[in-house]
């Protein structure tokens, strides 16, 4: 399993995005490998206002359809923060924030990957690399 930050999402969906080809052929890479995708409602939202202010309304709608369409195939789960993580992800937060700049949402999805031992973000963010997982593509 691979954690889909807000990063990849925009540059598959963002067709001026200068990640684009590059997140459009990991992503079918990675499934046609088989493998699953996780992401978690903290990304979704942080996707949508993004897609929001750079595709606009229309576009953000069409990524939320192509999305559920995503999720009704099996090919992408969500993880909905709890109390428990967004508590851990506070932890995070204060403690690595003094020299770095990740975002809450980074810090929730932290979290969630030491939670269900995962160690590769598809993203291209580079809060991941400071965090310790490998960031692909």
């Amino acid at each position: 399993m691979i954690f889909v930050d807000t990063s990849a999402w925009i540059a598959m969906w963002n067709r001026k995005d200068e990640n684009h080809q590059t997140a459009l052929k990991f992503k079918d890479k990675i499934t046609s490998s088989g493998r699953s995708l996780l992401t978690s409602n903290y990304v979704l939202d942080e996707t949508y206002t993004l897609l929001l202010l750079n595709v606009g309304y229309k576009g953000t709608i069409e990524f939320r359809h192509h999305f559920e369409e995503l999720r009704d195939l099996a090919a992408v789960a969500v993880y909905f923060v709890s109390e428990e993580v967004e508590a851990e992800a506070w932890e995070i937060f204060e403690r690595f924030n003094l020299d770095k700049q990740w975002s809450f949402t980074d810090c929730t999805s932290k979290a969630i990957m030491e939670r269900e031992g995962l160690t590769e973000a598809f993203a291209f963010d580079r809060h991941f690399d400071q965090m310790g997982f490998v960031r692909s593509p």
